[in-house]
């Protein structure tokens, strides 16, 4: 399984396509597993949709894989961070994020790098959904 960066890419709302295709992409020649990809690749989806939706319309997406965890960080120009997302399914917004909460288990918000933004990531151990 190859490790390092596995993409690197700027979108807007039209590149949402092309962006799962070269998310599902390198994943695959990455040699992750198939529900490892699927889920990965749902979480990767919503929160770069968070970002068309909240985050100004564009943002930069980096996939990463490092010592056994595939990590996704979505950075946008937006207005800031977004509050903390609280237990259990949203009732007035942030659905994406709490997907992609759910499916990873793990999801970071903090401001973006250098001024506004918002950095959002989420992370999954591939041995966690290995079975």
């Amino acid at each position: 399984m190859s490790e390092g960066q596995l993409l690197h890419l700027d979108f807007g709302r039209a590149d949402l396509p092309l962006l799962r295709h070269l998310v599902a992409e390198c994943l695959l020649r990455a040699g992750v597993n198939d529900r490892a990809r699927r889920t990965f690749l749902q979480a990767a989806l919503e929160i770069a949709c968070n970002t068309v939706i909240h985050g100004g319309g564009s943002g930069n997406l980096v996939v990463r894989l490092a010592d056994g965890t595939l990590r996704c960080e979505v950075t946008d120009q937006g207005a800031g961070p977004h509050r903390l997302l609280s237990p259990g399914p949203p009732t007035g917004g942030n659905h994406g994020l709490w997907l992609a909460e759910a499916l990873t288990g793990r999801l970071e918000l903090r401001a973006g790098p250098g001024g506004p933004g918002t950095t959002a990531a989420v992370a999954v151990r591939l041995e966690d959904l290995s079975n």
